[in-house]
């Protein structure tokens, strides 16, 4: 339940949702392809280990207006985990980099739910929290790659702030950065416009051809390292094994789904038939034979 607001033009029914989920399957390995950064395994191995640094800073590079070189500089890890332990509150983040005092977090988003969406801004809070100063509340920057976009919108990227009614920020420490993958593909597909680095990037991550993937490299050097430790990562038994493991999840997950959608789909079916013999004055006993339900479940119609 929302608490409503009075004398507001805010409203709080107009909140996003995911109508259009379609962005990179995990699929079973194949051998000559790669794994996408859209698995988990393979974003941690690419993003997370020390001697990889230069490929967060190449993709902030591109989302904020500091140089690939400067970041090099000032960029390190931090711990991934927020909250108290004590309390079993912890909570376990992608990657969490640290940038001269300001701290970014950056999810990998396979789950288009509105579940995910609130579980990162309690990331974005508690990073924002964890303070050795009470007077001193950290800038934080959620950067969400998002493998999932909306109908009917082709936006790359969207930025979002705690915005008042007139337009005016709350605060400038709090900035969620959205970027959706699928789009960079149907861009670099329609070939109506020309595609920016950060989207060469990400695609040389998300495209499991490895000759395709080159293609996006052109000369940048950071990103022919990206392609080829992709490429390298992707022939490690252990990354291919656990994401084998993960595509069999998945696809159990598919199957069991399609079947309690079809039986779901003949229940809705019996019900409707139910109902309609019950509407021309069928004997409930005659009901429940013909379609297999209950008298109770064909009462509970009558209440309905």
């Amino acid at each position: 339940m929302l608490i409503p607001l009075k004398d507001s033009t805010l409203d709080l029914t107009k909140v996003r949702e995911v109508s259009y989920a379609k962005g990179s399957k995990i699929e079973r390995f194949q051998e000559g392809s790669i794994i996408p950064i859209v698995y988990d395994g393979m974003f941690k191995t690419l993003f997370s280990r020390e001697e990889n640094i230069k490929f967060p800073c190449k993709l902030l590079s591109y989302l904020l207006d500091i140089p690939y070189e400067e970041l090099l500089n000032y960029v390190h890890f931090t711990k991934n985990e927020t909250g108290s332990k004590g309390k079993g509150m912890s909570y376990r983040q992608d990657l969490v980099i640290e940038l001269k005092g300001a701290f970014i977090n950056v999810e990998m988003n396979n789950n288009p739910s509105a579940v995910i969406r609130e579980r990162n801004l309690s990331y974005l809070f508690h990073l924002r929290e964890d303070k050795k100063k009470e007077e001193e509340y950290r800038e934080v920057i959620q950067v969400n790659l998002n493998n999932y976009c909306y109908k009917e919108d082709d936006t790359v990227r969207r930025d979002y702030g705690i915005v008042g009614e007139d337009g005016s920020l709350l605060t400038n420490k709090v900035i969620i950065i959205d970027i959706y993958l699928p789009n960079i593909r149907k861009k670099c597909y329609n070939k109506k416009e020309e595609l920016t680095e950060m989207e060469r990037f990400l695609l040389i991550g998300i495209e499991e051809n490895q000759k395709k993937a080159l293609e996006y490299v052109g000369g940048d050097i950071v990103m022919k390292e990206f392609s080829e430790n992709i490429k390298r990562s992707s022939e490690e038994w252990d990354l291919i094994e656990a994401y084998d493991k993960e595509w069999a999840m998945k696809d159990w997950g598919r199957q069991e789904g399609r079947r309690e959608g079809i039986k779901e789909g003949k229940y809705k079916e019996k019900l409707s038939i139910a109902k309609g013999l019950f509407k021309k004055g069928i004997d409930i006993s005659i009901i429940a034979d013909c379609t297999g339900l209950t008298e109770k479940e064909i009462l509970e119609l009558k209440e309905g």
